[in-house]
Protein backbone atom coordinates (compact mmCIF):
# COMPACT_ATOMS: atom_id res chain seq x y z
CA UNK A 1 0.00 0.00 0.00
CA UNK A 2 2.79 2.41 -1.20
CA UNK A 3 1.51 5.65 -2.55
CA UNK A 4 3.16 6.23 -6.48
CA UNK A 5 5.07 9.33 -5.45
CA UNK A 6 7.74 6.50 -3.24
CA UNK A 7 8.52 4.79 -6.42
CA UNK A 8 10.98 8.09 -7.33
CA UNK A 9 12.29 7.40 -3.50
CA UNK A 10 15.48 5.08 -3.22
CA UNK A 11 14.58 1.57 -1.99
CA UNK A 12 16.82 0.62 0.53
CA UNK A 13 18.73 -2.10 -0.36
CA UNK A 14 19.44 -3.68 2.86
CA UNK A 15 18.37 -7.51 4.05
CA UNK A 16 15.75 -6.17 6.46
CA UNK A 17 13.92 -4.11 4.01
CA UNK A 18 14.89 -6.71 1.57
CA UNK A 19 13.13 -9.67 3.59
CA UNK A 20 10.46 -7.21 4.95
CA UNK A 21 11.12 -8.62 8.08
CA UNK A 22 10.69 -5.21 10.31
CA UNK A 23 7.86 -2.58 9.56
CA UNK A 24 9.31 -0.73 12.03
CA UNK A 25 12.37 -0.73 10.52
CA UNK A 26 11.61 -0.50 6.81
CA UNK A 27 9.24 3.07 7.51
CA UNK A 28 12.28 4.45 8.83
CA UNK A 29 14.81 3.56 6.08
CA UNK A 30 11.70 4.63 3.76
CA UNK A 31 11.53 7.98 5.69
CA UNK A 32 15.43 8.76 5.62
CA UNK A 33 14.97 7.98 1.43
CA UNK A 34 11.99 10.63 1.47
CA UNK A 35 13.73 13.39 2.75
CA UNK A 36 16.79 12.65 1.50
CA UNK A 37 15.40 13.06 -2.07
CA UNK A 38 13.43 16.84 -1.74
CA UNK A 39 17.48 17.74 -0.22
CA UNK A 40 20.41 19.40 -2.46
CA UNK A 41 23.12 17.49 -2.87
CA UNK A 42 25.71 18.57 -0.46
CA UNK A 43 22.48 18.28 1.97
CA UNK A 44 22.20 14.64 1.57
CA UNK A 45 26.23 14.05 2.17
CA UNK A 46 25.58 16.32 5.04
CA UNK A 47 22.32 14.30 6.60
CA UNK A 48 23.62 11.20 5.53
CA UNK A 49 26.75 12.11 8.11
CA UNK A 50 24.85 12.92 10.62
CA UNK A 51 23.10 9.63 10.78
CA UNK A 52 27.10 7.91 11.18
CA UNK A 53 27.45 10.04 14.42
CA UNK A 54 26.02 9.49 17.53
CA UNK A 55 25.66 7.09 20.01
CA UNK A 56 23.03 4.84 17.91
CA UNK A 57 24.71 5.77 14.40
CA UNK A 58 24.43 3.33 11.82
CA UNK A 59 28.03 2.21 9.87
CA UNK A 60 28.70 3.67 6.79
CA UNK A 61 28.09 0.38 4.79
CA UNK A 62 24.46 0.13 5.88
CA UNK A 63 24.02 3.83 5.84
CA UNK A 64 25.51 3.01 2.04
CA UNK A 65 22.83 0.40 1.56
CA UNK A 66 20.01 2.33 2.91
CA UNK A 67 20.46 5.42 1.21
CA UNK A 68 22.32 4.27 -2.17
CA UNK A 69 25.26 6.75 -1.12
CA UNK A 70 28.68 5.95 -1.71
CA UNK A 71 30.16 5.45 1.14
CA UNK A 72 33.23 8.26 0.28
CA UNK A 73 30.55 10.43 -0.12
CA UNK A 74 28.98 9.67 2.95
CA UNK A 75 33.06 9.66 4.51
CA UNK A 76 33.55 13.43 2.46
CA UNK A 77 30.06 14.26 4.48
CA UNK A 78 31.23 13.18 7.80
CA UNK A 79 34.33 15.58 7.01
CA UNK A 80 32.54 18.29 6.25
CA UNK A 81 30.43 18.12 9.25
CA UNK A 82 33.45 17.62 11.71
CA UNK A 83 35.10 20.58 9.91
CA UNK A 84 31.93 22.68 10.87
CA UNK A 85 31.14 23.67 7.14
CA UNK A 86 33.68 26.02 7.47
CA UNK A 87 34.99 25.79 3.43
CA UNK A 88 31.39 25.67 2.79
CA UNK A 89 29.08 29.08 2.17
CA UNK A 90 25.81 29.01 2.79
CA UNK A 91 24.17 31.00 -0.22
CA UNK A 92 25.95 28.55 -2.54
CA UNK A 93 25.29 24.84 -4.24
CA UNK A 94 28.80 24.34 -4.54
CA UNK A 95 32.34 25.87 -3.71
CA UNK A 96 33.34 29.09 -5.89
CA UNK A 97 34.94 27.89 -9.02
CA UNK A 98 33.17 24.15 -9.07
CA UNK A 99 31.24 23.20 -11.68
CA UNK A 100 31.22 23.96 -15.46
CA UNK A 101 32.83 26.88 -17.33
CA UNK A 102 30.20 29.29 -18.45
CA UNK A 103 29.61 28.70 -22.05
CA UNK A 104 30.60 31.15 -24.83
CA UNK A 105 27.72 33.73 -26.16
CA UNK A 106 26.13 32.69 -29.75
CA UNK A 107 25.63 35.51 -32.17
CA UNK A 108 23.57 34.50 -35.45
CA UNK A 109 23.77 35.95 -38.29
CA UNK A 110 27.33 37.78 -37.56
CA UNK A 111 29.51 38.65 -39.47
CA UNK A 112 33.26 40.41 -39.44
Amino acid sequence: MKPEAWSSVHQCQCHICGEGSDPFVMEYHHTINLLLSRLTEPQRRWYVASLAQGPHALGLRQLSLITGLDRNTIRRGVREVADGLADLPPNRQRREGAGRGAAEKKTHNWKP
